[in-house]
């Protein structure tokens, strides 16, 4: 993949393959990678999910692109204060995401799920704005108006798991704000132009969407984490998950057949995944790529591509 948007809080311990990384990218402008240090992951850490956080939409088709994409960065950057998440760029999807949108203005998140999977993807992340509404409260006088205004957003976050493609997260919040903003006086100043004022919208908006991020933190947990055997070498085994994964040299991998989804018999609601029929364990010996591992064979036998690899 070209780009991978890494979200770690550690401290950088800088070499020269990701310093040689940052030259290419200051050639080429693109999403942002961040350096992660040479020690993948802290003892306290598990591996980091990857995340599809696709252009969020808007209900309001006129309302301004930038409304939507602040949302999508609020979203991307508490995700980044849990460490505990790799987002992959919507340019790595193999197609444009907009090509799935549905005539309801809704993307396809079973399709894209499925494409996504195959990408390593935990689980693709879909953000609506649904509504906008202001009032002015109480009254301005003069040319230079100073207007308390307060501003009711709702917003949606969904969520597919990429292995299934079934809807693990579909939750609608609401948020109010207030704030005083000051303009020239204009004729028909109502609520309509307070809720085009982009500030105060953004405000808003934002503190809809972070109320949401805790579930979507233990929507995501459930899923266990894996990664994928990419391909087999003789005694080499490649991962599709590496450093950026916070795979750590020295970790030791159980390989399994594919578990089965288990759910909730009442409420219908995924559970996890149960464990598929182990084959043996490797061993993380190296890194490639952009968030490769290379592991060799620790134990067992008759692995192939595609086999599911977890923490042992």
């Amino acid at each position: 993949m070209k780009h991978l948007i890494v979200l770690c809080l550690f401290s950088t311990v800088g070499c020269a393959a990701l310093s040689g990384l940052r030259a290419n990218q200051n050639q080429a402008p693109g999403p942002e990678v961040r350096d992660v240090s040479s020690v993948a992951r802290s003892e306290e850490e598990a591996p980091r999910h990857r995340v599809l956080v696709l252009p969020f939409l808007d209900e309001r088709l006129e309302q301004s692109k930038g409304v939507s994409d602040v949302a999508r960065q609020t979203v991307i950057r508490e995700l980044a204060r849990t460490r505990q998440f790799v987002v992959v760029s919507p340019e790595d999807f193999p197609q444009d995401p907009k090509k799935f949108l549905t005539e309801e203005n809704e993307y396809d998140l079973a399709q894209i799920a499925k494409l996504a999977s195959a990408m390593g993807v935990a689980a693709v992340i879909e953000g609506k704005v649904l509504t906008i509404k202001a009032k002015r409260i109480g009254d301005s006088l003069g040319l230079i108006r100073s207007t308390k205004a307060q501003v009711s957003t709702q917003v949606r976050l969904r969520i597919y798991a990429g292995k299934n493609g079934k809807e693990i997260l579909n939750e609608v919040r609401a948020a109010d704000t207030e704030a005083v903003t000051t303009r020239v006086a204009e004729r028909g100043e109502g609520a309509t132009s307070l809720s085009d004022d982009p500030e105060l919208v953004r405000t808003a908006i934002r503190k809809a969407f972070l109320s949401a991020v805790p579930s979507v933190v233990r929507a995501v947990e459930k899923l266990s984490w894996e990664g994928r055997v990419a391909a087999i070498a003789g005694e080499r085994v490649f991962v599709n998950a590496g450093r950026l994964s916070g795979l750590q040299v020295g970790d030791v991998l159980k390989v399994t057949d594919e578990g089965d989804d288990v759910y909730d018999p009442e409420t219908g609601r995924f559970i996890g995944t149960a464990p598929g029929r182990l084959k043996g364990t490797i061993e993380v010996v190296s890194y490639f790529g952009k968030d490769g591992a290379i592991a060799v064979v620790h134990s067992g036998s008759g692995f192939q591509e595609n086999d599911r690899v977890e923490l042992y």
